[in-house]
């Protein structure tokens, strides 16, 4: 059935025709595909299960109806994913499914699952940079650097000026500790697109990773000035200056990058380490509060705080701390840091019954001492 140009047309005549032939499957189908361009998803999905009722192998009504669901948001990616492994069932081959099966698989997270999927359409394309590019993505991202690089070199033979192949190639290359091939490959970003902020963001942390921070400062700085409102820049120009021995500079960052974005757990952690290398234990106390409230299942970071803490004579609070590393470290069977952490522990317990003791008993005194400079207090006690 041709469709008209306008929707409203369109639609009025499909219904038209579904009233004499309600039982057409394909009809239904056409209504749902109008509706969904029309964006009335949840019409154009019970048209699409109306098909399907009448014919539950047709397999436009469950690519169609994979789709609406896909554009309704990613909380609906795994009903999403079932239509489209029904529309396979009818043709495994189908390279446009299979590519929409892809989407629903990254949206849910199933990255080896998505990997099967994308190797299956790079059988019947293998050519296409786009679906190699993924395909060396995946590979990175499960870690297998060697097969990442091999697939970016694949890519970059076919388009050596794919900015996106060379930034992730660059990546892989650093996390291989491939230093000299990964800055190239970096730079070669930053001259094909010089007003990319993501390839001077990737060249400033492959020069950290390889300890050129002075490079890693320019490259930052270039990224900054493209993009200012990006914490994650703020941090490796703080993670720079810290590694470099820059502690103030590191602060400054550090500091922009949580203004800039709430919560940034990592930027928090090296803001708490920056202060206690400054040894500013009252800043790194309270930095370290604020994340482990943020991530409360890391023992370091608890253990962390429980020596600001103690430093800080504040040695209840520090206890606390070390008995909460310790459950943490016991839980994932570090034994020898669980029990290092409980004598910690135990010390400030002491310490902390010391200090209550001492504050009971200058109460007591101040109490004596109030009485002893009122007369009339004394006098009215006596009274009673």
């Amino acid at each position: 059935m041709v469709l008209m140009d306008s929707p409203e047309k369109a639609l009025r005549s499909i219904e038209e025709y579904l009233q004499r032939n309600p039982g057409d499957a394909t009809a239904w189908n056409s209504k749902g595909v109008i509706l969904a361009r029309m964006e009335r998803f949840g019409e154009a999905l019970r048209a699409f299960d109306q098909a399907l009722r009448i014919d539950s192998k047709l397999r436009d009504a469950h690519v169609n109806r994979g789709r609406v669901l896909l554009a309704l948001g990613p909380d609906k990616a795994q009903e999403a994913l079932r239509s489209f492994e029904r529309a396979l069932r009818t043709d495994p081959t189908d390279t446009q499914v299979l590519r929409d099966k892809a989407v629903a698989l990254r949206i849910l997270g199933r990255a080896e699952e998505e990997l099967a999927c994308v190797e299956q359409i790079a059988e019947s394309s293998p050519e296409d940079k786009h679906v190699l590019l993924r395909l060396a993505d995946l590979h990175l991202e499960l870690g297998r650097f060697k097969e990442s690089i091999n697939l970016y070199d694949r890519v970059l033979n076919l388009d050596s000026s794919l900015v996106p192949a060379l930034i992730h190639r660059a990546i892989a290359l650093s996390l291989s500790e491939r230093w000299t091939e990964a800055i190239k490959s970096a730079e070669q970003a930053t001259k094909i697109a010089p007003e990319n902020p993501e390839a001077w963001l990737v060249l400033g942390d492959v020069n950290l990773r390889a300890e050129r921070y002075k490079a890693a400062s320019k490259a930052l700085e270039r990224a900054a000035r493209l993009r200012p409102q990006d914490a994650s820049i703020e941090h490796t120009m703080g993670l720079v200056a810290f590694k470099a021995g820059r502690l103030k500079d590191a602060v400054m960052h550090f500091r922009r990058a949580i203004a800039l974005k709430r919560d940034f757990a990592r930027a928090m952690k090296y803001l708490a380490l920056a202060y206690m290398e400054l040894e500013d234990w009252k800043k790194a106390s309270d930095t370290w509060s604020r994340f482990v409230r943020v991530v409360r299942d890391d023992p370091k970071a608890w253990d962390a705080y429980a020596v600001t803490c103690a430093k800080l004579n504040d040695y209840c609070t520090a206890h606390d701390a070390w008995d909460h590393a310790r459950r943490l470290f016991k839980k994932m069977g570090a034994e020898t840091e669980a029990e290092r952490v409980a004598r910690l522990g135990r010390a400030a317990r002491i310490n902390c019954s010391r200090l209550k003791k001492a504050a009971r008993a200058e109460r007591e005194k101040e109490k004596l001492r109030r009485r002893h400079r009122n007369p009339q207090f004394r006098s009215s006690r006596r009274g009673s």
